[in-house]
């Protein structure tokens, strides 16, 4: 019962790494529904008639429902277990859905040099965020880090090979991202003209709202709850923060937080939150967290190459917090108390 309650904890506390702003009551509130999904607190806020809008919601959730079952690392009966039980040089067939994360979690990890990696799954549950109390020993990293690296994966027309055996998947940020997206797409396939979804610090907007008011968001200040950087809309429609303050223990003083490195084991170092704004949800999520571990210079590095990629880092120096953003996004948010 514990262990729930401190999941359930960290879905909630996960909701205040990217809140969705409305600076005054709306003429026309929108028609919302909250669900617990993924492990985490998932909100859905539609515009539109009441009566149209609730029997859409079901559906909605059900994308989520699907992309759980299929991408769980936690399922013993889910396509990722069976590619994990897979033998070296084996191609497991796998589901339309499962590829596409994949190959796009594959892109990312090439284009970040591993900073993101789908083959993290042996370090994750050898952490055990958000369970853990204690860090692991040198050793069990050590061990845990020759299990680990996205160059064993390969994506074929049939379905998903593996170069060795020992790989261990955690989709975690880039199946969140997805199943956001996806659930965007049913809504509008349905003709919902305006809506968000927040899922754990992941946004994804879409349309005009009814009174014609711009869409306003606030990056949680990683050090003072009391303090938000109010964002203008800057024309991406995805929004993911990674933060060293969602889930963390401290040992000997020092702060553990569940953003891994891939490279060295232990959490990255550097960075206490960057927010990533992208074109889906999936890129967004899957960014924040690379960004994160690549730090300030190298993660700015990485979003400057593509147009439609913002990112926002914060890092902290002697106390003082630093803010550092692409070109896009400078002068572009404020402080909020």
């Amino acid at each position: 019962m514990g262990a729930i309650i401190k999941r359930m904890t960290f879905a909630l506390a996960a909701l205040a790494l990217v809140l969705w702003l409305i600076p005054s009551p709306e003429p026309v509130p929108p028609v919302r529904e909250d669900r617990m999904a993924l492990g985490t607190l998932v909100t859905i806020k539609l515009y539109g008639d009441e009566n149209k809008m609730r029997p859409l919601f079901a559906g909605a959730y059900a994308e989520f429902e699907r992309v759980d079952s299929l991408m769980s690392h936690y399922r013993t009966d889910g396509e990722v277990a069976r590619i994990e039980s897979a033998e070296e040089g084996h191609t497991v067939a796998c589901s339309p859905e499962l590829l596409q994360v994949l190959g796009r979690s594959l892109y990312w990890a090439q284009k970040s040099e591993g900073a993101f990696d789908p083959t993290i799954g042996p370090l994750t549950h050898l952490w055990g965020f958000p369970d853990v109390e204690v860090a692991p020993d040198s050793a069990s990293i050590v061990a845990a880090l020759v299990q680990v690296g996205y160059e064993a994966l390969y994506i074929e027309d049939e379905g998903v090979r593996l170069g060795r055996t020992g790989i261990r998947l955690d989709l975690g940020a880039a199946a969140k991202g997805f199943a956001v997206d996806r659930a965007v797409a049913h809504l509008q396939a349905a003709g919902v003209g305006a809506g968000l979804i927040e899922a754990g610090g992941d946004i994804r907007y879409w349309g005009e709202k009814p009174d014609g008011s711009e869409w306003r968001f606030g990056v949680q200040h990683p050090r003072n709850p009391q303090k938000y950087f109010e964002v203008e809309d800057i024309g991406l429609v995805a929004i993911a923060t990674s933060g060293d303050y969602e889930q963390y223990f401290e040992q000997d003083g020092i702060r553990y937080h569940h953003i891994l490195d891939p490279t060295r084991g232990w959490p990255a170092v550097g960075t206490i939150s960057a927010t990533i704004w992208a074109q889906t949800a999936m890129d967004a999520d899957i960014l924040a967290t690379a960004v994160f571990v690549l730090g300030p210079e190298r993660g700015l590095e990485l979003a400057e190459q593509w147009p439609d990629v913002e990112a926002l880092i914060f890092t902290e120096e002697s106390g003082e917090l630093q803010s550092q953003a692409t070109s896009g996004i400078q002068s572009r948010f404020r402080f909020v108390e």
